[in-house]
């Protein structure tokens, strides 16, 4: 999960200055407790937060930063964006799961959204979305719905 220009590997961003969201995952990964991580972040120069994400890319082109840390989706829109700009690593910060998520108390949307996925899942469209995507991190095998 981390963009970076001409770094190669997540041990290259020892001594650079690296930039991420404000209350992002990518923040809470490298911000928290888990031990590999919290070492990877010594090794940081600085790991600054930031507003939003579009302030941090223009840092980096400018030169201001070294890196910035950012969800998968983030990365892929930016690299969409501008191709030659940036270069994203294979390594990733962390994995994770998303959820939908309705006010309380309101089951009938609930309902609604589940049984549809299920229905998408079970006619492999899911299977094959994860298949399509599968470059950009998608994997059937995280697909969890109860």
């Amino acid at each position: 999960k981390a963009l970076c220009s001409g770094i190669e590997s997540l041990a290259d961003l020892a001594g650079k200055n690296v930039i991420t969201q404000t209350d992002s995952a990518a923040y809470d990964v490298l911000a928290g407790d888990e031990a590999t991580k919290a070492d990877l972040k010594a090794t940081f120069a600085s790991l600054e937060p930031i507003g939003e994400y579009n302030t941090a890319f223009m840092q980096l082109e400018t030169g201001a930063v070294d890196a910035v840390a950012c969800d998968l989706s983030i990365a892929a829109y930016q690299l969409a964006a501008k191709p030659d700009a940036y270069e994203q690593l294979s390594e990733q910060l962390s994995s994770e799961h998303y959820a939908v998520g309705f006010k309380k108390g309101d089951e009938a949307s609930a309902t609604q959204v589940t049984d549809t996925l299920k229905a998408m899942d079970k006619d492999g469209f899911v299977k094959d979305l994860c298949d399509k995507y599968a470059d950009q991190g998608m994997d059937y095998a995280n697909w969890c719905l109860s």
